[in-house]
This record gives C-alpha cells, structure tokens and sequence, in this order.
C-alpha cells in the first residue's frame, strides 16, 4: 500500500479476530512497517493456537483509531427482540499504543457510566438487524456525548472466564438470565453493590521473550500485588 494514503494514526486487526491477536496501533508513518511486522508474527504464532474461524489471516482491516474511553459488554435480545445488558466492563491500558486484553474491571461507577449509553446502541442495532434470542459481546468507545462501536461478537459473551468477573461483582449469572430470557434488575443490584472494584488481569509473558529462556514465575509475588483474589 501507499502509506501516504493512509489516515493516520490508524488500527491494523485481523477482520476475524479474538483477545486482540494482532490487534496494533499506527501512529504514524515511521510505524507501519514494524506495525505490519508485529502482525505477520502475532498471525504466525496464532496459527497453530486458534482455529482460522477464531483468528482469521486472510484479511486485514485498517481502521481509523477512536479516541475515548473503552467499554465492553455482555448482553442479548430476549424473544422479543428487547435488548437485555448483563454485564458492563471498562477496559485499562498501559499506555496509547496498548490494545490488549490485559485487564478489564466493572464496579458501580463503571456500570452507571456506561449503562444508558450501552443500552441505546443495543436498541439502535436492533432497528438494523432485528435479533431476537441472540448473545452478543460488544465493545464500545465513549468520547463525551459520542458513543462509536469498536466490534460486536455474536453469538457469545466476554471470553477467557470474563463474564464470570459480573458473577463476583452483581451476584448474577448471566448464562441463567439467557437461557431463561429473562432480564436483572439493575436499579436493584445498583442499590445492594458495594463499592469495590472488580477486574479480570492477564498478566503474559511478551511474545518477544522465548518461554524456554524462563526459569519460573513468581506467582506470589504477583498474588501480592492484589488486594482479594477471587
């Protein structure tokens, strides 16, 4: 491609992907080689982990880059095509450049942030593909006033034992919710919450540090570093 021709700062994704594999960001010119670079390896190593309908190499997106703050959610639309949000998480990076999967969390101002937000965006998909009975995992950036989608998973909710972290923090089980079609009474659980942080942390080794060369981990002093661990 003609970098000239690219808007950045821009994101380079797989078109089928899960957990940001090969998900990068571009700030500028000078970045896009070792950008595409990263991403022929992060494909390369996925290749043998996950099946080429988790993590597809085919095809390539460039996005433009959304500024805002990052939500994810777990929900569905019940048999009457109503849009029903069981789980509300807000996503934390270590710096601009970071989009992986390192840490989500949801609490009480979390939830409230985003709720109302979330929901009109569920109720807005539903007015172009009229779902009913359907598990979604959407992924949302919120900018003041302005709510743009980053992606929407069908078919499911958040991975990697995720959407167990709203089991912990609400009291729910959102795969009974589903199954039963029936919806949580958030003005409720908002009332009876505490005021804890709840958070989903994947502390990995960088795919550039060979795993033979690692001698142990240490796990408690990692332990350390967390008030409660579920």
């Amino acid at each position: 491609m003609d970098k000239k021709q690219i808007p950045f700062p821009v994101v380079i994704k797989p078109n089928i992907g899960y957990s940001s594999v090969g998900v990068h960001k571009v700030k500028n010119e000078q970045d896009w080689d070792i950008a595409v670079s990263h991403l022929k390896d992060d494909l390369l190593h996925s290749d043998g982990l996950y099946d080429s309908t988790v993590v597809g190499s085919q095809t390539v997106l460039i996005e433009e880059w959304i500024q805002g703050e990052e939500y994810a959610i777990d929900g569905y639309f019940n048999q009457d095509g109503e849009p029903i949000i069981l789980n509300a998480f807000k996503r934390l990076f270590k710096d601009d450049y970071d989009t992986s999967d390192r840490i989500y969390y949801t609490s009480k101002i979390a939830v409230n942030e985003i709720y109302d937000d979330a929901l009109q965006f569920m109720k807005k998909v539903q007015t172009v593909l009229p779902l009913r009975n359907y598990p979604v995992h959407f992924e949302i950036r919120k900018k003041g006033d302005r709510v743009i989608p980053i992606e929407i998973n069908p078919l499911r909710f958040a991975g990697a034992g995720t959407t167990d972290l709203g089991y912990h923090a609400y009291g729910m089980n959102m795969y009974e919710h589903y199954f039963l079609g029936t919806k949580p009474d958030w003005n409720r659980i908002m009332e009876e919450m505490d005021d804890n942080i709840y958070s989903f942390f994947l502390a990995e080794v960088p795919l550039e540090i060979n795993l033979e060369d690692v001698e142990r981990i240490n796990h408690i002093g990692l332990q350390n570093e967390f008030e409660h661990i579920l």
